[in-house]
Order: C-alpha cells, then structure tokens, then sequence
C-alpha cells in the first residue's frame, strides 16, 4: 500500500472525521477513557474524539512513520497533542495488553482486516468497551460533507488495491473471530462492525 496515497486519503477526510467521532461517541456511551485508533487510515477519528471527548486519550498505532507524523499535526493544529500518543508498530500482532482501551477504532479496515485482528480488538477492551471497525463515511456525515471529496476518494482508494467485501463476508469474518455473540454488522454509513465488550 502506497504510504503517500494513504496519508493524501487521510487528508482528504479531515472534513468527515467529526462527524465519525459524533456518532462513534454516541453509539458507544463512552465519554472518558483510552482510545486505540489502529492502522495507515488512523489517526483522523482519534483527534476528532478528542476534541469532542476532554475525558479521552487516544494512541494512534500503525507501522508507517508518515501516517503517525500527519497524526501528530492534526492534533497540533486541533490543540490536543498533550491527550494523543502514536506508536510505530505493526497492526499484528498487536502487544496491547488484554482489557486496555475503552474504544477501539480500525477505519479502512477491509484493506486488512483478519479474523485474528478482530479477535485482538475483542481482547483489548475493557467492559463497557467499544470496537468500530470497518469502512465508509459513518451515518452522520452529510451529504453536502462527502460530495467535494467522493470522487478523489474512490480514485485514491482504487490506487492502493480497494476490495469490495460484501456483508456476508463480514459476518463470516465475526463468526471466525469468536465474537458472534458481541458484535453484530452495520450498513448505515458503510459498512461497520460495532464490538462491544
């Protein structure tokens, strides 16, 4: 995956991510606590989350340096650089301990996303936890937000090998997870996984 058309991706939202984190903070109930946002499309949802969450820290987790440096920026120019760390580390294996964030974000995730992943998300929270994995522009994002940048997105995504994966795919990938009866898949916005612990 191209690391300079995934930051230019991740550029390109900046417009959606508060309205991710919006809905993110509602369906989960969660307003204090730490934040994983995990992988090369990381880092947007996490500062949105802090801006709108003063009771949230976040850590922004993916291999490229790049996508951790334009994290850092976002959070400079958003004011909360003291809530955000990032860590250059792979996505797997994760080394997060067990029971250690209260909500787990992974956007583009059908990029990489593998049982054993959303198995490690199910892991990583603590009880009253929740996990958003998977991709669109979440159901909160108007219309007039994603219009100016549907067409670039798609082209960029296109670039990097973009999948289409359909919903009973993904609910085969929960079923193989182990997490069947904590997670269920949601076509409003994309297409999600909500996690909960």
């Amino acid at each position: 995956m191209d690391t300079d058309i995934v930051v230019e991706i991740n550029r390109l939202w900046e417009p959606v991510y508060p309205y991710m984190a919006e809905h993110l903070l509602e369906v989960s109930g969660v307003r204090s606590g730490r934040v994983l946002d995990l992988g090369p499309f990381a880092g947007g949802i996490a500062v949105a989350l802090l801006q709108q969450g003063p009771g949230l820290r976040a850590v922004v987790r993916d291999h490229r340096e790049p996508v951790l440096d334009w994290a850092r920026g976002l959070a400079d120019r958003a004011g909360v650089s003291g809530r955000l760390a990032t860590r250059q580390a792979p996505v797997e294996p994760l080394d997060e301990p067990d029971r250690a964030f209260d909500l787990v974000v992974v956007r583009g995730a059908f990029f990489f996303l593998t049982p054993a992943l959303l198995a490690e998300v199910g892991r990583m929270l603590r009880p009253g936890g929740f996990g958003w994995v998977g991709g669109g522009y979440g159901p909160r994002t108007p219309p007039e937000v994603i219009r100016p940048l549907a067409d670039r997105s798609r082209e960029l995504n296109a670039r990097i090998g973009k999948r289409r994966v359909h919903a009973d795919r993904v609910r085969s990938l929960v079923d193989e997870a182990g997490l069947g009866g904590r997670a269920r898949v949601v076509e409003r916005g994309g297409l999600w996984i909500e996690v909960r612990a």
